[in-house]
């Protein structure tokens, strides 16, 4: 029973850092679960000596109900100190954190088994808390949390919970696996018990894995949908800003030729100086030979112009008639807002500047986007991580832009240098 308390801590502890270690963490958190995990190994020493107090460390030996409420309170408050642990050190909920441990303990349980039935099957030539099956075990158990389930469910430093769901999991783990091992162990067969413990733990954790990855995916998809039909509503925002643009673009042109002919020349100086400012605004407009790609450039281009961000643009629309107009709106729309962003974050604004080519080269269609940035750049995988604190719903641009490349067969290639960061969309040319 010595043992009892640094082991099973141990047993739990594996797992549980397998499942936290990708998740968000908490300011100085680290240090608090440590001083938890302290705290509880003075519980347990203290439940040690009463233990001995009472006749149960010399026998190890628990009997009657005083005694299995005695190891059951035992084990509940050591649970309620890792709960603790998880949820001063990650940014989870409390409901999270149980769910967690919930995970953690049905992990704990499948490692538990095996070396309990490697034991049974050796007839007890190789003991359960034998160094290498025991070091081994504890290995499996952070492996297999970490790289099997915990990188394949969390999403954005958390893992999206369904309340349901994971409720019904954590009772079912608790009571099925921990509630039959007691009886089990009362009754005499712990072994069999071993085989059935591992099969529903197996079990219960590939469909909370599945659940979590649909959850993953539900999330993704709203999001997405949402971002899809904000940018369609923008995009037909944009078309009717765009046909008053043009349409206060030619009556000016016509009031000046007007004017040119007034007689007043100090008047007709004042008219004209009043107007062409006014007119510079509508420098911005874009002729590519693609309406809805002139859209988007000349609406970025305005942005552009009240931020105080020189936007050149070489552009052959054409090839790019291939994409759908949502679709090569929300693929542009994206690539300048990051590049529009990377710019406002620069505070010398004669530094501020954005390329764009979209050009033919032997039957190949290539868009390429440039421009400067300031600070360090993350990447997750082959995109850019995002800076914003919401990460649910942000960080969806660049993966967006993938999406929609990689839908029309495309390949998508980013690369920072010397400050510069240059998105590269290579298309054949008909996108197939």
């Amino acid at each position: 029973m010595d043992g009892f308390n640094f082991r099973y801590l141990l047993e739990m502890l594996m797992p549980t850092i397998g499942l936290c270690i990708v998740i968000g963490k908490r300011k100085n958190g680290l240090i608090k679960a440590i001083c938890c995990i302290a705290v509880s190994q003075i519980f347990n020493y203290a439940m040690i000596l009463a233990a001995k107090n009472v006749g149960y460390a010399e026998t190890e030996i628990i009997t009657g109900m005083a005694g299995y409420a005695f190891i059951i309170g035992w084990f509940i408050v050591s649970w309620l100190f890792v709960v603790a642990s998880i949820y001063l050190w990650t940014e989870v909920t409390l409901y999270e954190a149980v769910y967690i441990f919930a995970v953690s303990y049905s992990i704990e349980h499948i490692f538990y088994c095996i070396r309990t039935l490697v034991e049974y099957v050796s007839n007890g030539k190789i003991l359960a808390d034998q160094p290498v099956i025991y070091m081994a075990c504890l290995i499996g158990s952070f492996l297999l949390a970490y790289y099997w389930f915990a990188k394949g469910t969390v999403k954005n430093g958390r893992f999206y919970v369904e309340t349901v769901t994971a409720t019904s999991a954590t009772i079912g783990i608790l009571l099925i696996v921990w509630l039959l091992s007691l009886v089990s162990g009362i009754f005499g067969f712990t072994y069999l018990h071993c085989i059935y413990a591992i099969l529903s733990c197996i079990f219960i954790l590939s469909n909370q894995r599945a659940q979590l990855i649909r959850e993953n995916e539900r999330a993704e998809f709203k999001v997405k949908e949402q971002i899809w039909k904000d940018t369609q509503a923008r995009y037909e925002i944009s078309k009717d800003a765009m046909a008053i643009v043009n349409q206060h673009y030619h009556d000016m042109k016509h009031q000046i030729s007007a004017l040119a002919s007034m007689e007043d020349d100090e008047k007709r100086r004042g008219i004209l100086s009043e107007m062409e400012n006014d007119i510079a605004v509508y420098d911005a407009v874009v002729r590519t030979g693609n309406e809805y790609l002139d859209t988007v450039l000349t609406e970025k281009k305005l942005i552009c112009h009240s931020k105080h961000i020189q936007m050149s643009c070489i552009a052959d629309g054409s090839q790019l008639s291939f994409m759908d107009e949502i679709d090569l709106y929300t693929l542009m729309g994206n690539a300048l807002d990051n590049a529009i962003e990377a710019n406002e974050k620069i505070a010398d604004t004669a530094r501020r500047w954005i390329s764009v080519q979209i050009q033919d080269k032997k039957g190949i269609v290539l868009v390429e986007i440039i421009n400067p940035y300031e600070g360090d750049i993350k990447m997750n995988g082959d995109v850019p991580e995002t800076s914003k604190e919401d990460k649910i719903s942000h960080g969806f641009g660049s993966g967006s832009i993938k999406a929609i490349t990689e839908k029309y067969k495309g390949q998508m290639i980013i690369k920072t240098d010397n400050n510069k960061y240059l998105l590269r969309l290579i298309f054949t040319e008909n996108g197939n």
